[in-house]
């Protein structure tokens, strides 16, 4: 993950991460494009809304835990940044009720700011592992652009985007391809302000119900990339591995 969208938000991730944390019920939201509503029932379908789970995420940025509970209308997400030499843990507590911070085992004051910052810390991190849950209901807008080839395979395109003005990174997107039978997340990207990102799976685990995937990371930075840019020839010719994706020591509990 690039590091100013580990720390700022990633992209319009607080948007719809956001919109998982707010309380919603469990139902999916009627207006999802078939593909996508095919797609949560396959990755794990009810599980997403009522269990705990815990796994660790590996990347450029380093290892983190990730703790993350829904029970309905209700959720708890925890994040835990080791502690690696002189920098103490940081942990960071997202529910209902709001947002709290930790350093070191001690707790942090926090300011609008903070608050804003320790929020998108949080949902940054969980946005990924939980796909393509975090795509159900919000401020999201979906184009659904059928069919494309990919390394001899017929994969099914759904450009996502966001309502304006919802976070600082709305005008951001995200496409994802979906195996058409199935709806498992093949692979998506997504362009910033800086960039394009494009992420492959390289293999799928599922856990008590629920489907995970490692990921292979791809970038080109340097201006905004609109994320319609993506090819197959363009990621072969213009974009390099910036990084591996992993998850690991994942549980499931469902509730």
């Amino acid at each position: 993950m690039h590091a100013r969208h580990a720390l700022v938000g990633v992209l319009a991730v607080a948007v719809v991460a956001g919109s998982l944390a707010c309380g919603r019920a469990a139902a999916l939201d009627p207006d999802l494009p078939e593909i996508v509503a095919r797609s949560i029932a396959y990755h794990g379908g009810p599980l997403y809304a009522s269990s705990r789970m815990s796994m660790t995420i590996t990347s450029l940025s380093g290892s983190f835990g990730i703790e993350a509970m829904r029970d309905g209308g209700s959720f708890e997400y925890v994040v835990i940044n080791p502690a690696r030499g002189d920098r103490p843990e940081r942990r960071v507590r997202l529910t209902n009720d709001g947002v709290t911070e930790w350093i070191g085992g001690v707790e942090s004051e926090l300011d609008a700011e903070g608050e804003r910052r320790a929020t998108a810390f949080v949902n940054a991190r969980v946005f990924f592992p939980l796909l393509p849950y975090t795509l159900n209901g919000g401020d999201i807008h979906f184009e659904d652009r059928g069919l494309d080839r990919w390394a001899g395979r017929d994969l099914h395109r759904v450009k996502v985007s966001f309502t304006p003005g919802t976070s600082n990174d709305a005008d951001d997107a995200y496409t994802f391809w979906f195996d058409p039978e199935t709806g498992r997340v093949e692979q998506f990207g997504y362009d910033f302000d800086n960039g394009l990102r494009f992420r492959r799976a390289t293999s799928f685990e599922r856990v008590n119900g629920v489907l995970f995937s490692d990921q292979d990371n791809y970038a080109v930075d340097g201006g905004k990339i609109p994320v319609d840019t993506l090819t197959p020839e363009y990621v072969v010719g213009n974009m390099r591995l910036l990084s591996e994706v992993r998850i690991s020591d994942v549980t499931v509990e469902p509730l």
